[in-house]
């Protein structure tokens, strides 16, 4: 009975130490990119591993039916994290300017600002989201991003030459 119970426990340690491994994503690393350039800056989304069970730098989601979609990523920086977001209610087009709803966010942050985090896009006219491909074989969408952003202490912000290829 007792090897039985190391025999498990060994088991189940060896499984949650294939699950940690980065290099067992199932998508290629060129299928995980976003990147933006704000203040002169580029960015990347990145992270460093922590503890056993890696990190994510970036989240994407896209619903073929309703063409929802969101993506988002974080890196950190000398001064700390940035972060940022983009999310689209319904009706992400190919190849077409994207109409901005009511639903729809465009956000920059920099968790080391305290007063005011989130930058917000201003209004439609000053948001770019173009979709330049979109293959569903392999779950795959890729785009270009800007936008201009103001937060709550009326600071604003020019993201500029965002792109993404992500799989979702």
């Amino acid at each position: 009975m007792k090897k039985l119970l190391q025999l498990s426990v060994s088991l189940l340690l060896l499984m949650l130490f294939m699950t940690a491994c980065e290099e067992e994503m199932p998508e290629p690393n060129e299928w995980r990119v976003l990147e933006w350039t704000v203040d002169g800056e580029r960015h990347k989304a990145s992270c460093e591993r922590q503890g056993l069970l890696g990190c994510t730098a970036l989240n994407a989601n896209y619903n073929l039916n309703n063409g929802s979609f969101n993506v988002s990523g974080s890196t950190k920086t000398d001064q700390g994290d940035v972060y940022i977001y983009i999310y689209i209610f319904r009706d992400l087009k190919l190849n077409q300017g994207i109409s901005f709803g009511e639903h729809d966010y465009m956000y920059y942050s920099k968790t080391y600002y305290f007063g005011c985090e989130w930058h917000e896009a201003i209004d439609e006219m000053d948001r770019l989201l173009y979709i330049s491909d979109i293959d569903s074989t392999n779950r795959v969408i890729e785009g270009y991003f800007e936008f201009q952003g103001i937060n709550d202490c009326q600071d604003t912000i020019k993201i500029e030459d965002g792109y993404f290829k992500v799989s979702f």
